[in-house]
């Protein structure tokens, strides 16, 4: 059965969105994702996203997100393979800095840091990001909040 995962597109003032840099620990392969986790029983999607942004941010007060897309998808990380049904939020934030406020055991041995970035730097880079199309998911889901 898929895990049902919130994730967040936290857009600043000038449409840069907030990703998360990590470390696979068994590949020791870098990448870079969305803020986001898992929706726990009981909760809504919008009071997932605001304790999973408070958690792995430190952002209070995260403002009430549009819904953008759905995504069913399989990863793997940390030699598992995850299951996951994502509902993807929008959320306009003022531009912060990232500090985590309560990570996990796990969290804390993968997470190396934080970045802004543009639908533009997404487009052209050559880092790994997941999903791989979110340059292109960015610019249309801006277009249409």
């Amino acid at each position: 059965m898929a895990r049902l995962a919130v994730k967040l597109l936290l857009l600043d003032e000038d449409d840069r969105i907030l990703l998360i840099h990590a470390r696979d620990p068994k590949t020791r392969t870098d990448c870079w994702y969305p803020v986001g986790g898992g929706v726990d029983p009981g909760e809504t999607l919008q009071s997932a996203a605001a304790r999973e942004a408070y958690e792995e941010t430190g952002l209070r007060d995260l403002p009430p997100g549009t819904h953008v897309w759905t995504r069913d998808h399989t990863y793997k990380f940390n030699g598992q393979t995850v299951d996951v049904h994502e509902e993807w939020l929008l959320h306009r934030v003022g531009h912060f800095t990232p500090t985590p406020a309560e990570l996990s055991p796990y969290e804390s041995t993968t997470i190396r840091g934080f970045a802004w970035w543009t639908a533009d730097d997404l487009h052209t880079t050559t880092e790994t990001i997941y999903p791989p199309e979110l340059g292109q998911l960015i610019t249309n889901a801006s277009t249409r909040t």
